[in-house]
């Protein structure tokens, strides 16, 4: 996950210090430290000191460069087991403007998480968190906690157990090994880690909100209209009908005392793209199905937990890939994060000019994108008058997308629309 603010001016660099201090305080600064007993549960710990980088850039760099330099920052190597959990940095441009890159890792927390712990961090009253400093248990102390908390688990263990054993879910995943090997036949290799191409789209919130209006849709429909005709363009039409496949996440966060990693229900909405542009009642009807669907495989999921400490990686993994198949339904991730939170805008103790929040994977393989037949993100935020969307995709046929052939499907999307934008890319 990354966050930008961007300046038209200089940061006032004392009071982001101080935002500093505060955060690598607060739960968005721990790290998961392994049990020592092969089926223990992991355990959240706290980092050494300053264990959360903050860089300051020496060189000013062109205007253009910014979502070049967003990237880097986000590529920087960060790791939520042995650390950074998350990077901090500053950098100046050529035209005046600074902007500030917060990166964390979404198995630390999810978005929304995150962005309520930086505000919090922003506004002083963020709770310091209270674990344990990394490997203080002890491995005596940690292998009898952790034998007891084993004993404690075990019918719930036993329980998901017999789920994964009745509906057959470790056996081995088949097509995921024929798509590696036709990668490979095809001259490809599967490792091969291939750059995932993004931009960021800017929209006054008065023209937004006059074209959801003019296509007759409700408060939140231009979104997931927009996002069904873009994978409409980029070929992401579910096999068997044709129809958009939206990944809809809903936070389930309780306050700043709720200390998940991940708070948050999965939901798919189904979108036919066909006149979208024209008019948003499918897109209508498809929330009120979504308001009263259940969250089945966020259900499924949290019900197998108790039972992924006990099962081989490569079975845990199978596990994972059924839950959320792409065989046939190519589902487009849509997050909306809708207003930001109060203060978050205020980093450096006044309002950005500008606020993007973004999600960003990395160490994609060509397998990972063959397994998942291509990959389109898109996370919307409000800030201020504007509204912003942060889009990664790539399609791997012909050729993979690069960021050039993105920034064109993307204006011509929004073109469709009637949408005046400002695409940085």
């Amino acid at each position: 996950m990354q966050c930008l603010w961007i300046y038209d001016r200089d940061v006032n660099l004392d009071a982001l210090v101080q935002t500093y201090e505060r955060l690598t305080a607060l739960s968005f600064n721990r790290l998961i430290e392994p049990s020592p007993l092969p089926w223990g549960r992991p355990r959240w710990v706290k980092p050494a000191a300053g264990s959360i980088p903050f860089e300051h850039g020496s060189d000013l760099l062109p205007r253009s460069q910014l979502l070049h330099w967003a990237n880097q920052q986000a590529r920087a190597p960060i790791d939520p087991v042995i650390g950074p959990p998350g990077r901090m940095a500053i950098q100046s441009f050529d035209d005046g403007s600074t902007a500030v890159s917060i990166v964390g890792s979404h198995l630390v927390l999810d978005g929304m998480g995150a962005l309520r712990v930086i505000a919090a961090a922003v506004n002083g009253t963020g709770v310091p968190n209270q674990y344990l400093p990394k490997g203080a248990r002890g491995l005596l102390s940690g292998c009898v906690s952790d034998a007891l908390q084993i004993l404690a688990d075990a019918p719930q263990t036993v329980d998901a157990l017999a789920r994964i054993a009745r509906a057959n879910w470790s056996r081995s995943a088949a097509p995921a090994k024929d798509q590696a090997i036709a990668a490979a036949e095809a001259g490809h290799a599967p490792s091969t880690i291939i750059e995932l191409p993004a931009v960021a789209v800017t929209v006054a919130s008065r023209i937004w909100s006059a074209c959801e209006q003019r296509l007759g849709g409700g408060m939140g429909t231009l979104l997931p209209g927009f996002v069904a005709s873009l994978a409409s363009r980029l070929g992401r039409r579910r096999f068997s009908d044709g129809a958009i496949s939206l990944l809809v996440p809903r936070s389930r966060r309780r306050g700043l005392a709720d200390e998940r990693a991940l708070a948050i229900e999965f939901h798919m909405m189904n979108v036919a793209p066909e006149g979208l542009t024209r008019n948003l009642e499918p897109v209508n009807e498809a929330r009120a199905l979504l308001r009263g669907a259940r969250k089945s495989e966020t259900d499924l999921l949290t019900s197998l937990l108790p039972a992924i400490a006990w099962m081989p990686r490569t079975a845990a993994k199978t596990l994972v890939n059924r839950l959320f198949d792409y065989a046939d339904e190519l589902p487009v991730s849509c997050s909306d994060l809708g207003m930001l939170p109060d203060g978050l805008a205020r980093i450096d103790g006044a309002p950005c000019r500008r606020l993007l929040t973004r999600a960003v994977d990395v160490n994609v393989t060509r397998q990972d994108l063959e397994r998942s037949h291509g990959h389109l993100v898109v996370v919307a935020s409000r800030y201020g008058q504007e509204v912003s969307l942060c889009i990664e995709a790539c399609q791997l046929q012909p050729t993979p997308t690069t960021a050039d052939e993105l920034r064109l499907v993307v204006s011509r999307t929004l073109a469709d629309f009637g949408l005046e934008a400002v695409i940085d890319a």
